[in-house]
């Protein structure tokens, strides 16, 4: 008998201030952006070697991506040109939406069924053997992920900024005690990069 394929890990990378913000407010409403967002994510363009380095690993372990709708759109018509995923990307959404396929192999389709676990299970059915789920963000998405225990590792990018309000990575969680396991640290100078495993929750 064959041996079952294991199901597909889900890991999730983002970008935060020291106090844990991943945007400020004006990002809030469309079109999604703001200065704090820019200064949070400007690690990401430096292109050094530890920047290099975790997005050949993440790109290459990658089998499908889930993004929320906001994502989606703060990057406007620049998605009609190219994208970093080249594979299936599921965008939560409660609007319908055509499905948009680029050149460069990625196919965003607008999930609509089920909130973002019925996205992350979509991304799981599509996602080809060996590879990983990943879950891109924004926050909302992600908070919701890991109150519903559907993240396996958490990856964080801490940029040495302190943004005071906005858009917490943190916030919406379960009153629960949930025991991360360190995996790497990666101190650069742009960032902190730090990565847990998520061990199940424990009540209380």
């Amino acid at each position: 008998m064959p041996s079952e394929v294991p199901a597909p890990i889900v890991r999730c990378d983002m970008a935060i201030s020291v106090d844990g913000f991943t945007t400020g407010l004006e990002a809030m409403e469309p079109p999604f952006l703001d200065d704090r967002f820019e200064r949070i994510t400007r690690w990401v363009f430096d292109g050094d070697d530890a920047t290099e380095l975790m997005h050949s690993e993440r790109t290459e372990a990658t089998g499908a991506y889930v993004m929320g709708r906001h994502m989606y759109e703060a990057a406007g018509d620049h998605w009609s040109v190219e994208s970093p995923y080249r594979t299936d990307v599921f965008v939560v959404t409660h609007r319908p939406h055509e499905t948009v396929e680029l050149e460069d192999g990625t196919v965003f389709r607008f999930h609509t069924e089920g909130g973002v676990p019925g996205a992350i299970a979509a991304a799981k059915a599509a996602c080809p053997p060996g590879k990983r789920v990943h879950l891109s963000g924004g926050a909302k998405v992600v908070q919701q992920a890991l109150a519903a225990d559907l993240v396996d590792e958490l990856h964080l990018h801490i940029t040495p900024v302190l943004v005071g309000r906005g858009n917490r990575l943190f916030d919406e969680q379960p009153y629960r005690i949930t025991e991360l396991e360190p995996l790497r640290v990666i101190d650069a100078s742009g960032a902190t990069h730090i990565s847990y495993r998520i061990h199940r929750s424990q009540e209380g």
